[in-house]
């Protein structure tokens, strides 16, 4: 993975890999088809990651709010803790599921995409138990909340795992928390302007 990181995806080759993993391009290609492939494969299990993280937090707890702020702070952790993983599935120019149609890594780029998908999906769930008794909630609604929070702390990861967090603020923990509650402050005044 940390090559797939150092080289790029455009750089990126299988027989580069083999060389410094010290066996030869035949051998990788027993397992996967082609660079595609494998960095498909790392995104799905990437992807497959995030969502136990998310789908632990959403399981453990009792009220809608504890839920919603559990699985912030389950995205944080995986985001700061799996920083390749992190990197590749969210800050790299790389192909997509479009990218991939009509070709023969569709099937293979379409799981990772649904794969991608569960992560948004227990989220916006966890955002439609938080707005439970109100009907006045459009999904249009909850589904921009779902990507406020995901533009936020895609920005915090990615200032923590460049560093740049840690270098203007002391505290980071202490910033890290007040963002979480900042982010909920934002949805329940949702919730409370609609009822």
């Amino acid at each position: 993975m940390q090559h797939l990181i150092e080289d790029g995806f455009e750089h990126f080759s299988m027989r580069m890999l083999a060389a410094r993993l010290g066996m030869t391009a035949a051998n990788i290609y027993n397992y996967f088809t082609n660079k595609d492939e494998l960095y498909l494969f790392i995104q799905t299990r990437g992807f497959e990651m995030l969502y136990d993280f998310l789908y632990e937090a959403y399981k453990r707890s009792a009220t809608p709010e504890k839920k919603l702020v559990n699985m912030i702070r389950a995205y944080l952790k995986f985001g700061m803790d799996n920083p390749e993983y992190y990197e590749i599935m969210f800050s790299r120019n790389t192909p997509k599921y479009a990218d991939y149609k009509g070709t023969a890594m569709e099937k293979v780029a379409l799981l990772e995409k649904q794969t991608a998908l569960k992560s948004a999906d227990i989220t916006i769930h966890a955002l439609s138990d938080l707005f439970t008794n109100n009907r006045t909630v459009h999904i249009d609604t909850i589904r921009f909340r779902m990507l406020q929070i995901w533009f936020s702390l895609n920005g915090m990861i990615n200032l923590f795992n460049s560093r740049v967090l840690q270098e203007v603020e002391d505290h980071v923990d202490v910033i890290i928390k007040r963002m979480t509650q900042d982010i909920m402050k934002t949805i329940k005044s949702e919730f409370m302007d609609k009822i």
